[in-house]
């Protein structure tokens, strides 16, 4: 049946998967959240929409916006967005039948980003209020052990997570095109991109600059989607979202250790990330996998969709453990 599902046209591929869902001829059970207003209120920058999905708590009070697709008995998938953008970035793979035959797809806005609230007080950004958020996430969807797919500067968060559990929290760690924690934000990212983050947390309207330097050539709607997630963000926010104090000891060590499992994901057209300098960064981690896409840029499984898929897909059946 995957078989057949392949050789159509995308489009027509999903119809088919969802088609074959409701007629009971199930590949695997699919889970999707309902409806949920977003009320506008100060917290979240007075957003008024509907979207599908739902809130969460943080230990803080702080309103995290997630949602889930797929079959939970699969491996579950967090998936961890980039700067001052939200977790509607990942649709492509969110609504891709292949994606969700294989895993368990979970993705959230982070605190200051999307849909979720937007504190802008620092102490709102300690690390472990990050970690905290996460964690909301994963006991809302009764993950155990999931693996997480940060991209950007959604790779930071894993510092926060292992800051304060263990790495038997986590399956693996799938770095996309990732910064690994905010202190070294400036050697990691290339000094075109350094110039744009400087320049859009005084002037909004360079993002889109931004938009422009992580891929040339993004279809129209989801150009427009990357646009407003960054215009119904405070510029505080995304300034303390890159300048929160973090300790990445642990993360060294779960990776020096040999405990947690990485895959490092690079695109070999992205103008903003800088490979070697992450890969300097991560040096000594034990049980790495590292990869290049061809003719990717920064957003690799929009330039690539079917490499990508197939680099994590396998990489994480080959990871799998813990009775997952």
């Amino acid at each position: 049946m995957l078989l057949f599902l392949k050789a159509l046209h995308p489009a027509i591929a999903l119809l088919a998967f969802w088609s074959i869902v409701a007629a009971g001829d199930v590949l695997h059970p699919v889970s999707v959240d309902t409806q949920v207003t977003i009320k506008p209120t100060d917290a979240n920058f007075n957003i008024s929409a509907v979207s599908t999905g739902r809130f969460v708590t943080s230990k803080d009070g702080t309103q995290i916006f997630a949602e889930a697709r797929g079959n939970p008995s699969k491996p579950a998938v967090v998936f961890i967005h980039g700067f001052r953008l939200g977790a509607t970035v990942f649709d492509s793979i969110f609504d891709d039948p292949h994606w969700l035959s294989q895993v368990y797809l979970v993705r959230y806005d982070t605190r200051g980003h999307g849909r979720s609230d937007k504190p802008t007080d620092a102490t709102s950004w300690a690390s472990e209020r990050l970690a905290q958020d996460f964690d909301a996430v994963v006991q809302s969807y009764n993950l155990h052990c999931p693996f997480v797919l940060a991209w950007s500067l959604g790779g930071t968060h894993i510092v926060d997570i292992l800051s304060i559990h263990p790495a038997t929290y986590l399956s693996g760690i799938i770095y996309n095109a990732a910064i690994p924690d905010t202190t070294h934000l400036m050697s990691v990212v290339s000094p075109a991109g350094v110039a744009l983050v400087l320049k859009i947390l005084s002037f909004p309207q360079a993002f889109i600059e931004f938009i422009n330097l992580c891929h040339p050539a993004l279809e129209w709607n989801f150009y427009l989607a990357c646009l407003g997630n960054g215009d119904v963000q405070p510029t505080i926010a995304a300034g303390f979202a890159g300048t929160r104090s973090q300790n990445s000891t642990a993360l060294l060590n779960a990776g020096r250790s040999g405990e947690l499992a990485l895959l490092a994901i690079f695109g070999a057209d992205d103008k903003l990330i800088q490979k070697q300098p992450a890969l300097d960064f991560i040096s000594g981690w034990k049980n790495l996998t590292v990869t290049t896409l061809p003719n990717a840029e920064h957003f690799t499984w929009i330039s690539q969709p079917e490499l990508f898929r197939t680099t994590v897909l396998e990489w994480i059946a080959g990871h799998r453990k813990r009775g997952i």
